[in-house]
């Protein structure tokens, strides 16, 4: 009977261990994805902006170069400049990005019990699966 109870006892607290776990992974992957939205739309923002202002700095140096107006040169290579140094940073912010949503599918991957039925009897194994959800709102409470 002790060892009943002591096997009991084993069992409960590598059961509670493992929900333990399964919260931490849960709260690890919102982390993750929050993490890869945020860098994403800094970095495309960041792209964006840098896209612009290379297109706008070129246009202006063209205008000032036409014109003579050497103010209107410098201002256009200067945000020209700007612009793909903009864009240049805005490259290892999305593959941060990218890497952090891996690491959370990463994170997602687990292990499901399937039942099969068998002339002898229901007997279960367990087979790798993939766990994933789609967050139709991205403000998680």
């Amino acid at each position: 009977m002790a060892k009943f109870f002591l096997v009991l006892t084993i069992a409960f607290s590598f059961l509670s261990n493992v929900k333990a776990q399964n919260q931490e992974s849960k709260i690890l992957i919102q982390e993750y994805i929050k993490r890869s939205e945020q860098q994403k739309k800094t970095g495309l923002i960041m792209l964006g902006a840098g896209v612009g202002s290379v297109i706008l700095g070129t246009v202006l140096f063209g205008v000032g170069w036409s014109d003579g107006n050497n103010a209107a040169g410098v201002s256009g290579v200067l945000l020209a400049s700007a612009g793909s140094i903009s864009t240049l940073v805005s490259i290892p912010i999305l593959v941060s990005s990218a890497s952090n949503g891996r690491k959370a599918a990463k994170l997602g991957i687990s292990t499901s019990q399937i039942g099969d039925g068998l002339p002898t009897g229901f007997s279960t194994k367990t087979y790798p699966a993939l766990s994933f959800s789609i967050p139709f709102n991205s403000k998680n409470p």
